[in-house]
């Protein structure tokens, strides 16, 4: 594997992952009823969810690498707040996928009272936080590539502006009509930037 084939598969990761989360978003259960969360869709959306969170860091990985030098201190604080915060999003998400159907079907009772678990205990802190170092880290990479003239100029601004409406539509400001939008619309930011990084060789290069 040289540069350039890492680099394409992680662009390659990056659209999948934002048709992945656009559509897991736009699908998912509005209800968190037990009966919903034990249904065999509860699980797909999340698994779908999961897909896109293990390609999506994958994919900002190889592609983050071999420009780190360009994107600069903004480049390395987004990633590495994108880093933490999908590694906490993705601890949330195991429990979805794999823990609360089981307990939906089994013990319905865990859920009434706690729901899919995103408010569960300290979970209530930590999941938000994680959803805010996920887009804020989102934002300060493609400013730092945007800086570095990695990443064409409409494609990361297009991105910070996506990155940042998301994070207000994950707030309890937003609603889950604005979540769902602004999903779609980061989901779309990481297929535009994915496309960017197979169209250019700026992703190739570790050096100015």
């Amino acid at each position: 594997m040289n540069i350039q084939a890492i680099t394409r598969a992680g662009a390659a990761g990056l659209i999948v992952s934002g048709l992945a989360l656009g559509y897991s978003y736009i699908s998912h259960p509005h209800h968190m009823s037990p009966e919903t969360i034990a249904a065999p869709f509860w699980v797909f959306v999340h698994a779908l969810f999961a897909v896109s969170l293990v390609l999506g860091l994958l994919g900002t990985t190889a592609l983050f690498a071999p420009t780190a030098e360009r994107a600069g201190h903004w480049g390395l604080a987004g990633f590495v707040s994108l880093f933490v915060g999908m590694m906490l999003i993705f601890g949330l998400n195991y429990y979805e996928v794999l823990i609360a159907p089981y307990l939906a079907a089994n013990y319905p009772e865990v859920i009434h009272e706690h729901g899919a678990g995103d408010t569960m205990g300290a979970v209530a802190i930590f999941f938000p936080l994680a959803g805010v170092l996920t887009v804020l880290g989102y934002a300060a990479l493609a400013f730092g590539w945007m800086k570095g003239n990695v990443l064409p100029k409409p494609v990361a601004v297009a991105m910070i502006i996506a990155a940042l409406a998301f994070g207000f539509g994950l707030s309890p400001l937003g609603g889950l009509m604005t979540a769902r939008i602004t999903a779609a619309a980061f989901g779309a930011a990481l297929i535009a930037t994915g496309v960017s990084a197979l169209r250019s060789s700026a992703f190739c290069q570790a050096t100015v």
